[in-house]
C-alpha cells in the first residue's frame, strides 16, 4: 500500500505539469472582463459625481485634484475610491457619462492602515494634465468666465434699455389719447 501510494506521487511529480504558481514573479493571465482597480481618465472627467451618487457602498467620494481640466470640471472635484468598501460592482464605471472611469486590470490592494486603500485621483489616475497645461486651461478658464460675465452684462443692459423704451412709449401713448 505504501509503495503503491509513493509510485503514484513519483509519477505525477514527474510527468504532469506545475500546479503551484510563482505569484509575485509571474502574474497569471486575467479574464478580459476583469473587474480590478478602476482607472480615471482626468482629462475628460466632468466632475459630475454621478459615480458617487450610485455606489451602493458609499465608497465613492468626490475630492479635490489640480491635474483636471478647469474648462469641463469647474469644481475640480474627481472621485476618490475606499477599497476597504468597494465591492467592484462596477455601477459606477456603467453610470460615468462621458466614460472617464473604467476598471482596470491592476488586483492588488494591500496596506497597513486603513488610508493606504483608499485611493485618490492621483493614485487612479491614468490620464492627466502637466502643470503646465493646466495653467493654460486655467487662463482659458478665467477668459471665458470674463467673456460670459461681459456678456451677461451687455444682455442685461440691453434688457434695460428695452424696458425704459417701452416705458417711454407707454406714457407717451396716454398723452396723446388725452389730446385728441
Amino acid at each position: 500500500m505504501v509503495l503503491k501510494s509513493l509510485k503514484y506521487t513519483l509519477k505525477t511529480a514527474l510527468t504532469t505539469t506545475e500546479v503551484t504558481r510563482l505569484y509575485p514573479e509571474v502574474m497569471m493571465e486575467l479574464p478580459a472582463n476583469e473587474r480590478g482597480i478602476h482607472e480615471l481618465d482626468a482629462t475628460t472627467c466632468i466632475g459630475c459625481g454621478s459615480c458617487a451618487r450610485i455606489c451602493p457602498n458609499s465608497c465613492i467620494e468626490m475630492v479635490p485634484y489640480k491635474y483636471g481640466n478647469p474648462l469641463k470640471n469647474r469644481k475640480m472635484q474627481f472621485p476618490q475610491i475606499d477599497y476597504g468598501r468597494c465591492t467592484f460592482c462596477g455601477l459606477c464605471v456603467d453610470e460615468c457619462p462621458v466614460s472617464c472611469l473604467k476598471m482596470g486590470k491592476k488586483t492588488e490592494i494591500a496596506g497597513w492602515e486603513r488610508k493606504d486603500i483608499v485611493y485618490g485621483p492621483d493614485r487612479i489616475a491614468v490620464k492627466k494634465f502637466s502643470d503646465k497645461e493646466v495653467a493654460e486651461l486655467e487662463a482659458e478658464a478665467k477668459r471665458q468666465a470674463e467673456e460670459k460675465k461681459k456678456a451677461a452684462a451687455a444682455a442685461a443692459k440691453e434688457k434695460a434699455a428695452k424696458a425704459k423704451g417701452k416705458e417711454n412709449k407707454a406714457k407717451a401713448k396716454p398723452d396723446e389719447g388725452g389730446e385728441a
